[in-house]
């Protein structure tokens, strides 16, 4: 009995996981790109802070400081889904088929990618 037990419990876990992925890959998708673009957004407007120091830049910053929010919706999201027992693996390859996914070409998915300094 404890062998058939360990043997189900074995084989359902990457069916669980399958299945968790594909009910919350839409949500997810949506909180990656939304934390994606955020980042994004203030990590220019602190470049542009940094080649002209203004009061107009200072706020545009903060503006895009407020928009970092919805990382925090996109963290826990995260916690939520490796407590159902996905892995970072499982995230990684969730917000890489999210990527794809809005990606009409290979120069968007480059773009989205796309760290500049």
């Amino acid at each position: 009995m404890f062998v058939a037990g360990a043997a189900t419990a074995t084989l359902a876990a990457p069916l669980w996981r399958a299945g968790i992925s594909a009910a919350f890959q839409d949500e997810y998708a949506t909180l990656t790109y939304r934390c994606d673009y955020a980042m994004r957004d203030h990590l220019i407007a602190k470049q542009r802070l940094d080649q002209d120091p203004s009061a107009a830049n200072v706020k545009g910053v903060r503006a895009m400081e407020v928009g970092l929010i919805s990382c925090q919706d996109y963290d826990l999201m995260r916690k939520r889904l490796m407590r159902w027992g996905l892995s970072e693996n499982d995230l990684s390859e969730m917000a890489l088929m999210a990527v794809e996914e809005r990606a009409e070409n290979l120069a968007d998915v480059v773009r989205i990618h796309e760290i500049r300094y």
